[in-house]
């Protein structure tokens, strides 16, 4: 008989902690926003108060939590108990469950532990089981518990099953046969993230090296983002910066308002950029990426240690994306769409690699996903799709342009129509199809340009489309659907050629 188990009891100050961030978070920009310093020590007084009052609200809550939240397995199932007032009883197969995703931050590590999120077939958007605080052994025996197979890592203490061991010898045999990439800034290494430290080989897992991870954070655009929320913060800081500051960059640095602005947004613009590097490498720190049987193995994290493994039959198109900061760099990162699940962090558990070099690709697919392939050429967008492409990027600026004429030198805003004129006709160049026996791949572009692989049998609908100008041009839009969590995904180009369209219908259309 197999007993209900509890999480470790570290699961419920970790718990409170992160409960009573949420609530303060709020009451902390309110209270930056509202600052007054000649009442500051009241006004901390009284944050700290609310903090507490939440605080002797919340642990008794996670407290009921973990004496109420059970589980066990045994022989192929997941037994799940729980609630305070109203019970619930929950079930699983060992056949629904999709991913076992294992997290080991700061703190866990210190003690030991791991979180453990167990994702199935029409899971919902939450996890069918999600304990934050186990044993590290404890996560690991329910991984192999609900995947059925010996592990295919070491655990944290060095020790393994006798099943593990014998997995990983003979696993060990058919890894002396594979190579590794030459060029590409990819190692075949052993993770050591996760195990003793001893290197023994367990078939070729691709790490990114440093160079490449810096590349990957530094081209990232993620500063984009961080820099308007650093700009907003900036300006609610204003009123409290010295004049003399001011006085001071205006005399002995800029000696202009002007250069003055330049060089405050210059400023931030390095810090976001800077900031924005720094965690992207510290997030994906350690990224190693491992095909196992039918399994891809995924590890990454600095902080927060992150363990995936993605079974192949939900891995439903893989995408190429070419940041447009890392063109110039010759890279892409490389991203699956997958089915099932549903879960919250859909985001990251698509990302397989977060930086190749796009000339290596094929030969990185041909040793981790066999089953893709980049093709060679495409068929590119007809010549008259070139004028669309233009018209639809130049139009919009136009909502910009009419309104700036009745402002002083408004004139000058007929300038937008050359990036809005280059945008589109970048797009133009994007776009392009390719088929083969398996294989259909769209390519595109928004900001980045992205090329689509989709195995036929893996393509849900296909779908092609025509307007009215369109048809005077003898042009289509072709969209094709794949079953992505938590709902279908759709990638389509548009204008191409009649012909090109027909020709990729009848393609899907085959029986055989």
């Amino acid at each position: 008989m197999y007993e209900q188990k509890r999480q470790h009891p570290l699961m419920i100050p970790l718990a409170s902690v992160r409960s009573t961030l949420i609530f303060l978070v709020p009451m902390i920009f309110i209270f930056i926003q509202n600052l007054d310093t000649e009442n500051l020590l009241r006004n901390l007084l009284i944050l700290a108060g609310a903090a507490v009052l939440i605080m002797l609200v919340i642990v008794p809550l996670q407290v009921l939590s973990w004496a109420f939240y059970t589980y066990r397995y045994e022989s192929g199932y997941l037994h799940i108990k729980s609630g305070v007032i109203f019970k619930k009883e929950r079930s699983i197969k060992r056949e629904r469950v999709q991913t076992v995703n294992i997290r080991r931050g700061i703190i866990q590590r210190l003690f030991g532990l791991a979180g453990l999120q167990v994702e199935t077939a029409g899971g919902g958007s939450e996890s069918e089981l999600s304990l934050a605080a186990v044993t590290i052994e404890e996560a690991y025996n329910i991984k192999r518990s609900l995947e059925g197979k010996a592990a295919d890592y070491v655990s944290a203490s060095g020790d393994t099953s006798a099943e593990a061991a014998e997995s990983a010898a003979g696993e060990a045999e058919e890894s002396k046969k594979e190579k590794t990439l030459p060029r590409s800034g990819l190692k075949a290494v052993i993770d050591t993230a996760w195990s003793s430290g001893e290197e023994a080989e367990a078939g070729t897992v691709y790490r990114i090296t440093i160079p490449e991870l810096f590349l990957a954070g530094a081209t990232s655009g993620g500063f984009f983002v961080l820099f308007s929320v650093i700009g907003v913060i900036f300006s609610q800081a204003l009123p409290f910066i010295p004049d003399a500051f001011w006085d001071y960059l205006l005399e002995q640095v800029t000696s202009t308002a002007a250069g003055t602005v330049v060089l405050v947004v210059m400023v931030l613009l390095v810090f976001s950029w800077s900031i924005s590097t720094l965690a992207f490498m510290v997030q994906y720190a350690n990224f190693t990426l491992q095909r196992h049987q039918d399994r891809l193995l995924v590890t990454w994290g600095l902080i927060e240690q992150k363990q995936l493994a993605l079974n192949l039959n939900r891995l439903q198109a893989l995408v190429m994306n070419e940041g447009i900061l890392r063109q110039p760099f010759g890279r892409c990162a490389l991203v699956a769409e997958v089915a099932g699940g549903g879960s919250s962090d859909q985001n990251y558990i698509t990302l397989l690699f977060p930086l190749l070099r796009t000339a290596e690709l094929n030969q990185f697919l041909g040793r981790i996903l066999p089953e893709y392939r980049m093709p060679e050429s495409y068929t590119p967008l007809p010549s008259r799709s070139l004028r669309r492409y233009i018209f639809r990027a130049v139009a919009p600026t136009l909502l910009v342009i009419v309104p700036l004429q009745w402002v002083p030198y408004g004139w000058l805003s007929f300038l937008l129509f050359i990036p809005a004129a280059l945008w589109g006709y970048s797009r133009y160049r994007a776009g392009g199809t390719a088929l083969d026996e398996r294989q259909m791949v769209l390519r595109f572009r928004f900001v980045n340009r992205f090329r689509v692989m989709m195995l036929r049998k893996h393509i849900q609908a296909f779908q092609v489309s025509v307007n009215p100008f369109q048809r005077w041009w003898n042009l289509r839009t072709v969209r094709a659907w794949v079953l992505s969590s938590p709902a279908g995904k759709a990638f389509q180009v548009t204008d191409v050629e009649e012909k090109e369209a027909r020709r990729i219908w009848d393609w899907y259309s085959r029986s055989d």
